[in-house]
């Protein structure tokens, strides 16, 4: 089982892109998750990618782009097992890395102690940041993956394994422009030209809401205002629970706009109309 042989058997079944970081390697995001916190005996991180529907990317609702995510988030946990399997009889403890939950839930900065805004979630290791790291991609303005082939439609899965293959070295792409069209799409203003704020879009992708919770008095008739105006137009009750059953989104437009992908350029819509979800009202 090398390198070589790990890929073929990966992309046999199914999955579109593959690549190798050592353990050591990784580029970290923040706060840090080496995979060695994981497993101090990694040597290797394997990380893989399957492209998304741009179909459901651009469907009219996006509960269809909610459902082509749980699918392909399935075939990329089952290649995972499969291959951690796999490598477990070689003789190499391994551990699948989901595309998508459980993830770790902070209140707190476990870097500073310092309380978050709103409660915060973090992967076990950054899945996009081990992507950089062996070449896959790179990480543009809407703060996603980028790969020359898909553009930010793909999800991502890993394995960290003791075997010690040979690594795939990072890759200096030029994938974002800087076109801003992200920037401008965003609804929640997550993104602005100095940055991403990730306590605004994740308001806005899980609960539809453009206001974070209050942190002062001076912020409560706002923010009651919001949710009588959703509860009027929706059913949050029904939405909540849909929303823990299968994990329904309310915004993608960041990526829908992004303009990067090989593969896409001859089938991308010319008309984009934003999408139907809880956050559109």
């Amino acid at each position: 089982m090398d390198a070589a042989a790990v890929k073929s058997w990966i992309m046999e079944s199914g999955v579109d892109l593959v690549g190798i970081v050592r353990a050591e390697d990784m580029i970290m995001a923040y706060p840090p998750r080496p995979a060695e916190a994981l497993m101090p005996t990694a040597k290797s991180v394997v990380v893989m990618a399957v492209a998304q529907s741009l179909g459901a990317v651009y469907s009219p609702d996006i509960m269809l782009w909610t459902r082509n995510k749980m699918q392909t988030s399935r075939l990329l946990d089952e290649t995972a097992e499969k291959l951690g399997r796999r490598l477990e009889r070689e003789g190499f403890l391994s551990l699948p890395i989901s595309a998508d939950k459980p993830v770790e839930i902070f209140k707190r900065d476990p870097e500073t102690g310092k309380k978050f805004r709103q409660t915060r979630t973090l992967g076990f290791i950054s899945l996009k940041h081990a992507a950089v790291s062996c070449g896959l991609g790179q990480i543009g303005a809407n703060n996603l993956l980028l790969t020359p082939e898909f553009g930010p439609h793909q999800r991502l899965c890993a394995v960290v394994t003791e075997a010690p293959l040979e690594p795939d070295p990072p890759k200096d792409l030029d994938l974002c422009k800087n076109c801003r069209r992200c920037v401008t799409s965003c609804p929640s203003g997550a993104l602005t030209a100095s940055g991403y704020n990730v306590d605004p879009c994740f308001m806005y992708w899980t609960y539809g809401f453009k206001r974070l919770p209050p942190s002062n008095l001076r912020e409560w008739p706002g923010f009651v205002r919001m949710l009588l105006h959703h509860m009027k137009h929706r059913d949050t009750v029904v939405e909540t629970g849909q929303t823990c059953i299968t994990d329904v989104d309310n915004c993608i437009e960041c990526m829908r706009v992004c303009p990067v992908g090989e593969r896409w350029k001859t089938i991308r819509p010319g008309i984009l109309p934003q999408q139907k979800s809880g956050g559109t009202v």
